[in-house]
């Protein structure tokens, strides 16, 4: 007879163990005294109004359940939470609705904190970051003092992105690839998407814009090849490597340096292609190139017709986005300068030209153009009737002198003097070397990774931590022994010398004050420029009249250094644990809690485990290994990755299609949450694919899940509980399933877990009485992805073994855990797999003819429940086979696991 049970309701079990656990600090590790830490982080959010979408519960899910197994396995897990709440996209958001930023953050962050409660995620909700909180920025502050100090903090001026719309400068790694004009063609019998390639804004999609700005840099060029290095060694998702790798992009080759005729200046180029040093028939500039720039200042001579020409071109060329300048396909175009250069290798004077397929950010602004051998050249010089020369042979072709098209390929070189009959690229080091020896080249390495620019011109972030002062310049210029430099000791205001002086560090934070006017103004300033209330200031060096940058920071400084904070959101004095931190402390002041506990909570670090999108991979994920290299240079931590193992998660959509506004399909889990229960909703999301592939979102599917949860609260409160020794064949199905799901926890496939645990419901379902012992580990097993429905069967199942034990005891004797702390299932020991449970037994089965016995043979016991297997089995006997021969089979009657009787005529 079943039970009479209360109906599933998650809306009754959801908020009591929220309040239990919170209560209880179930998930707050000390962080001072734990034996096997493990820091478990996902990306932390920005707080979008809208709330809390199912891509980030997705994401969080995943991250929570690695976080939850192990807990369970044994470690002393910490899993905190924060907001990425400054930038554009909360800025852009408060201007759309009409309110202040400072006051929208925390309506967004008062919203998204709520729907984070609701989703079941293990937080520690006792060191939440928030970005926008000076006592956060104040150390984002800080380090830019610290960058600053070492030069790798420079203002200088170079073409930059900038979106007219957002009205501010974007980092290359900003600026995404989008399709304008977008048509379908078919090639190769497929259908693909054609068009116009441009750069549109990662925010708002606007057409980005290349503008000549002074701005703030970090050098991140300076950590390139640290950064590449470090790559084949990281635990990362290879996706995330192989986006590094390609963006980092290490090219090795030369620098050649070309003089203009007749003048002192000089062009260098990079090539990776020395060889072809011969066959460079012309050079082509870069509009934004510093010998353009020479001639349109007249610092060139020059025919005055031609500066016209010039100068009008190189406007063009700016309000082209970089992906279009240099898309396949694209008719190309330029100017010649008047200028004649002359190559080194064989002294023939040269033409320099100005083209926009070269660009200013990438090697020296300049190339070597060999026609020859290089298609984008090629094409270029077939339009302006430019020199082609062949010198490089193809072997497969050796009598070919005259190129219908470029040949890139590998070759025998000639027409090269010296270099002729030389193979490439057998012998490139040939060529290096004799270039080198002659004083013509000097062999280098250029990256693609450009330096991260820092500075917005916006309201909403950390204002940069620098102040300029003209009385600090006037007093330094008189002492300076060497050579200054403009961006890095002054910066010109008014065409005067300001020095540039780091705010202290017992000045910190510089607060972002409430200005009413905080929209962009859009001409290259911040909004915090028309407040001189803000940037008026007396300098901290010698007291006189200074004025501050009113620039403020990128948000990815915010987010690149986050994870560190996590662990001293107690501390005011220390931005992170650090024992080389707390030991300059200690000079300064005494008793410090700060001092004494660095060194324990240094013991977390780094991230164990980090969880996030793949699209983070130039962005996020490689500005904070950045970052902690230069932390660990500083000597502040001791290690320079800052993340042991990244897992990218996949991407989330909705009945086929990406999910998007304008498509009215954003799915937000609040409603489901509130029909269905936070549980079904992890549960879910977490069945529709690999957690590193992403998955398709039907509401019919998380009905279905619905439904399976229900199964198992009833299961677990019907079902009868014995405690006598389990059958076999449930502790092999038992201990088959513990080790699959232990296994594909590990490797974040959360979809084969699930899959497993409903095979083994379904295994258990259909038995009268299990063992106490099947039911908590099956419990356990559900634990990380249902941490509502488990806890509170688990607790059931609690109470029910002690009202068992109570019923057994004299009513005078207190139970030993009456008084013992809330037992939480999530604190329970993950179950272990048994290997002798996984060998698959053996029975034997007597083989009957009409009743009299004539073999008997072992069969498996997973495939007792199979007739049909048996049947085959026993048929294979010979003595079998010997009565059954051309005889009629009537009946077949099976016993399981004992007999098998054939009824003949």
């Amino acid at each position: 007879m079943k039970k009479s049970i209360a109906k599933y309701n998650p809306s009754e079990i959801e908020p009591k163990w929220r309040e239990v656990w919170e209560k209880e600090g179930t998930y707050k590790p000390d962080l001072e005294s734990s034996d096997k830490p493990f820091y478990n982080l996902m990306m932390f959010p920005y707080p979008s109004a809208e709330g809390l979408h199912a891509g980030n519960m997705y994401a969080f899910t995943g991250a929570d359940i690695y976080g939850r197994f192990k807990r369970m396995q044994g470690f002393s897990v910490f899993e905190p939470i924060g907001l990425d709440g400054f930038g554009i996209h909360s800025e852009n958001y408060a201007l759309k609705i009409g309110k202040h930023p400072m006051e929208q953050a925390k309506i967004s962050e008062k919203n998204f904190y709520r729907l984070l409660h609701e989703t079941g995620n293990s937080y520690d909700w006792s060191r939440t970051v928030e970005t926008y909180d000076p006592k956060y920025y104040k150390w984002t502050q800080w380090i830019f003092t610290q960058m600053f100090k070492k030069g790798l903090a420079v203002r200088k001026k170079s073409p930059v992105n900038f979106c007219p719309s957002c009205k501010t400068v974007l980092a290359d790694e900003q600026v995404i690839t989008k399709i304008k004009n977008q048509r379908s063609k078919i090639k190769d019998g497929k259908e693909e998407l054609d068009g116009e390639k441009v750069g549109v804004c990662e925010r708002c999609e606007t057409i980005v814009e290349k503008k000549n700005l002074e701005q703030w840099f970090f050098k991140i060029t300076d950590y390139a090849e640290r950064l590449l290095n470090n790559i084949p060694e990281l635990n990362w998702s290879e996706i995330v490597k192989i986006a590094q790798t390609n963006w980092i992009g290490k090219s090795e080759g030369m620098s050649i340096e070309f003089k203009i005729q007749n003048s002192k200046f000089k062009i260098e180029v990079f090539t990776t292609r020395p060889d072809t040093l011969f066959g460079a028939t012309f050079l082509v500039l870069a509009p934004e190139h510093e010998i353009v720039a020479s001639l349109l200042e007249s610092r060139i001579k020059n025919q005055e017709s031609r500066i016209g020409e010039i100068r009008e071109y190189a406007e063009k060329a700016k309000k082209k986005s970089d992906l279009e300048r240099q898309a396949e396909g694209k008719e190309k175009t330029g100017v010649f300068s008047g200028l004649y250069a002359v190559n080194p290798v064989n002294n023939e004077q040269i033409p320099v030209w100005i083209a926009d397929y070269v660009l200013a950010s990438y090697g020296t602004g300049a190339i070597m153009a060999v026609p020859a051998h290089d298609l984008r050249d090629f094409e270029f010089a077939k339009k302006y009737n430019l020199g082609i020369k062949p010198v490089i042979r193809d072997l497969e072709e050796k009598n070919k002198n005259e190129l219908a098209e470029a040949y890139s390929g590998d070759g025998e070189i000639m027409n090269s003097q010296d270099w002729n009959g030389w193979k490439y690229p057998q012998d490139k080091e040939k060529v290096f070397k004799w270039l080198e020896e002659k004083k013509i080249g000097q062999k280098k390495a250029h990256y693609h990774l450009r330096d991260w620019l820092i500075s917005r011109q916006r309201y909403w972030g950390p204002p940069i931590p620098i102040i300029y002062c003209r009385k600090c310049w006037e007093v330094k210029s008189e002492k300076l022994k060497v050579k200054s430099e403009q961006g890095k000791d002054y910066k010109l205001i008014d065409n005067e010398e300001w020095a540039i002086v780091p705010v202290p560090e017992k000045d910190l934070p510089v607060e972002l004050p409430y200005i009413e006017n905080y929209k962009p103004i859009g001409t290259g300033k911040s909004p915090l420029a028309t407040h001189p209330e803000f940037y008026n200031v007396k300098c901290p060096n010698c007291g006189g009249d200074a004025v501050r940058e009113t620039d403020v920071s990128d948000t990815f400084l915010d987010s690149a250094w986050y994870f560190l904070r996590y662990l001293a959101t107690d501390w005011d004095d220390m931005p992170f644990p650090s024992v080389k931190f707390a030991q300059n402390l200690k000079l300064k002041t005494k008793n410090l809690k700060e001092i004494e506990n660095s060194a324990l909570r240094v013991a977390w670090l780094p991230v164990h485990m980090y969880i996030g999108g793949a699209e983070h991979s130039v962005l996020h994920l490689l500005y904070s290994r950045f970052m902690t290299m230069f932390l660990h240079d500083l000597g502040l931590i001791s290690f320079e990755e800052p993340f042991s193992r990244f897992f990218a998660h996949g991407l989330l959509i909705k009945e086929g299609a990406k999910m998007s506004k304008s498509k009215g399909n954003v799915i937000i889990p609040d409603a489901y949450i509130k029909k269905f229960g936070a549980d079904t909703m992890r549960c879910y999301l977490m069945f529709l694919g690999q957690f590193s592939q992403g998955g398709d979102f039907y509401d019919t599917g998380i009905e279905g899940m619905n439904r399976f949860l229900k199964r198992i609260w009833v299961l677990a409160q019907n079902v009868n509980l014995s405690e006598k020794e389990e059958d076999k064949e449930v502790l092999r199905v038992l201990h088959k399933t513990i080790k699959g799901i232990t296994g594909d926890i590990e490797k974040l496939s959360y979809n084969t877990s699930l899959a497993k645990l409903m095979e083994f419901y379904n295994f258990i379902s259909d038995k009268k009485t299990i063992g106490k012992d099947v039911l908590e580990d099956f419990l356990k097993l559900l634990a990380p992805f249902a941490p509502y429905l488990s806890e509170e069967l688990f607790q059931l199942f609690l109470k029910s073994k002690i009202k068992n034990q109570k019923s057994k005891m004299n009513t005078n004797k207190q139970l030993n855990n009456k008084t013992a702390k809330f037992n939480s299932i999530h604190l329970q020991k993950w179950p272990e797999f048994d290997p002798k449970f996984l060998v698959q037994g053996e029975v034997t089965i007597v083989v009957q003819v009409n009743g009299r016995v004539r073999d008997n043979f072992k069969f498996q016991t997973s495939n007792l429940k199979l007739k049909k297997n048996v049947e085959e089995e026993a048929k294979k006997s010979e003595k079998v086979k010997a009565y059954l021969e051309g005889k009629k089979i009537i009946k077949i009657i099976y016993v399981e696991g004992k007999i098998i009787n054939f009824v003949i005529s």
